[in-house]
């Protein structure tokens, strides 16, 4: 597997004086292992974490990198981190909107696809033009993913994981604590972006780890995943990220994605573990109103942060079949 770093330029992207870039890693598989109709996943990340999610390296633990699972079927793997997330640009992080993480992801995924399509991202690979682009986020990332497919058309499918298109609500011990931290998003979520505090939102949500982790998560990776402090870290694990945009608190306000969601047209796989934030998962697909092919797949004894259960590799395989299935089906490139 080939490994590459990138920062791609998106200043055109948003309203702001200055640079604004993205930190992207392509993991790229052997020219001869690419299968006869090339896939590339793009994968983003929830609040607080960042693109190494994707290819967590826990001391003493295998098996916790997504890109790796992927990159072996033959699939090339993108992973970015949003504007005033992880590597990317900070400078505007109480200033950047929902839209605008949309327009700038939009852009540096396009500005990667063209130079797989045209051979110019690795010598290793020949020219790829009929690669098929694949969008899936978790969490905050699912959230950015709808509207980059809602306004940008960025994808030929995507797969927006552990994030509702309805209300994202994050699920608590008891229906009390669950109550709690509605009421108090509720009464601060509508805020203009400027006004919005993580650190406030945070307060009214009673446990993370609840929702965050199933009970066999190993204790030294949940140690390692939370001691730092969260969605606000004072110190961060390799995959995590000390800054969260505030907007990230808005996508939790009921129906903030409702006109992007029905807008795509492309093929959507809504997946989720057994414990997490959409409340009726079987709705959701109601969301979907002009695509044609709208998939729902839960996976058993998974909270919220998918790539830390143990049954992380069930998702990947369900995401990596999907892929291959719906880039043959939709064979050209998105308008």
């Amino acid at each position: 597997m080939q490994k590459i770093e990138l920062r791609i330029d998106v200043s055109a992207a948003v309203p702001y004086p200055g640079t604004h870039e993205i930190a992207m890693t392509a993991y790229l598989p052997p020219a001869h292992a690419l299968p006869p109709q090339p896939v590339a996943i793009f994968a983003s990340p929830g609040g607080g974490y960042t693109r190494h999610y994707y290819d967590m390296q826990p001391p003493g633990h295998a098996g916790y990198s997504q890109a790796d699972a992927h990159v072996r079927q033959g699939t090339i793997f993108i992973s970015y981190d949003h504007l005033g997330v992880g590597g990317s640009s900070t400078e505007n992080l109480r200033e950047y909107t929902v839209a605008q993480l949309a327009a700038a992801n939009d852009s540096a995924v396009r500005d990667v696809a063209a130079r797989l399509e045209g051979g110019r991202l690795s010598t290793a690979l020949p020219p790829l033009p009929g690669l098929a682009r694949i969008g899936i986020g978790q969490s905050m990332g699912g959230c950015v993913t709808i509207v980059m497919q809602g306004r940008h058309e960025t994808f030929q499918a995507i797969a927006p994981l552990g994030y509702s298109a309805i209300h994202t609500v994050l699920p608590q011990r008891d229906a009390a604590e669950r109550q709690r931290g509605l009421d108090h998003h509720a009464a601060i979520g509508a805020r203009e972006v400027g006004a919005i505090s993580v650190e406030e939102a945070s307060r009214g949500v009673v446990d993370f780890v609840y929702p965050f982790h199933w009970d066999d998560v190993p204790a030294d990776i949940l140690a390692a995943d939370m001691e730092g402090g969260y969605p606000l870290r004072r110190t961060a694990p390799a995959w995590g990220s000390l800054t969260v945009p505030p907007c990230a608190v808005t996508m939790m306000t009921p129906g903030v994605v409702a006109a992007e969601a029905a807008a795509i047209k492309v093929p959507v796989l809504i997946a989720m573990g057994e414990r997490d934030v959409c409340p009726d998962p079987h709705v959701e697909p109601s969301a979907y109103t002009g695509s044609r092919d709208v998939s729902l797949f839960i996976a058993p004894r998974m909270a919220h942060m998918h790539n830390f259960a143990s049954t992380r590799v069930r998702l990947w395989s369900r995401i990596e079949s999907w892929s291959r299935r719906v880039a043959m089906d939709c064979g050209s490139s998105p308008q």
